[in-house]
């Protein structure tokens, strides 16, 4: 790994300096929410073994994830993990909803359809899914269905495995939660497969807890809604960890060159 001591206090402190940054008053982002964040995905995209947990195998590729736009991974890293953050804040039984496979939870598949329903490549601002129809046919198969499908068909293909990737910056799993990697690839036909699970999963919650996932996932005007400013808020996020770390590392900077120069 090419990262130097200075380099990784760098990032240690920029996580610290987010602490100790003041809200500006039009943000929304919660700063220490973030410094954690931050923190944990500093700690973890630099790490060999978080990459192991997932399934990957091959030292090579580990190595080259390892090395590979890092700064992205950091980016993506924290972008996932504040939005699955404000998932469970907003939402606090998802927590309690169990597993849709083994190692994958319900809340996160909540939080990864959320995050791909507002993919605005695919359907745009505003676009509907019809998931609550696709739960109602309960029948993967069926045309209703194939929204939702698309929609998790959005960055892998329908049998393809994330051990065969080697960039994972536009994924949301691999840094929300490796166990989930690996059931996705232990299933075949994933995305129908994942969402067959999350159907069956969603048809044993209570209706309070139903209601409380569709005011999320549905296609009603106040979901896109909140979809959209929770994705917004995850974004500014980023924005603020890019910009603390670059003042962090102006600062490195000068603090260097007084001691070269001796002013």
């Amino acid at each position: 790994m090419k990262f130097t001591a200075k380099g990784l206090i760098t990032l240690f402190v920029t996580s610290s300096a987010l602490f100790l940054t003041p809200m500006k008053s039009d943000a929304q982002v919660n700063m220490k929410r973030l410094a954690q964040v931050a923190k944990s995905c500093q700690k973890d995209v630099y790490s060999f073994d978080y990459y192991k947990q997932m399934g990957f195998d091959s030292t090579s590729q580990i190595n080259y994830l390892l090395n590979d736009n890092n700064e992205q991974n950091i980016s993506g890293c924290i972008q996932s993990r504040y939005h699955y953050s404000l998932i469970l804040d907003k939402f606090p039984e998802l927590a309690s909803t169990g597993e849709i496979l083994p190692g994958y939870p319900g809340s996160v598949a909540v939080g990864q359809l959320a995050k791909l329903f507002n993919d605005d490549n695919y359907y745009g601002k505003g676009g509907r899914v019809r998931l609550l129809d696709c739960i109602i046919a309960n029948d993967t198969s069926s045309s209703i269905c194939q929204g939702s499908l698309s929609i998790l068909d959005s960055h892998q293909g329908r049998d393809s495995k994330y051990k065969d990737y080697t960039n994972l910056v536009q994924h949301y799993l691999p840094y929300v939660c490796p166990s989930c990697v690996v059931a996705h690839d232990e299933v075949s036909g994933s995305q129908e497969a994942i969402l067959k699970a999350f159907i069956e999963r969603f048809l044993k919650l209570d209706k309070p807890q139903r209601r409380e996932v569709i005011s999320l996932l549905g296609d009603e005007d106040e979901a896109i809604q909140l979809r959209r400013s929770l994705d917004n808020e995850s974004e500014k996020a980023v924005e603020e960890y890019r910009e603390t770390r670059a003042r962090v590392q102006q600062q490195e900077q000068e603090r260097r060159r007084r001691e070269l120069l001796g002013n």
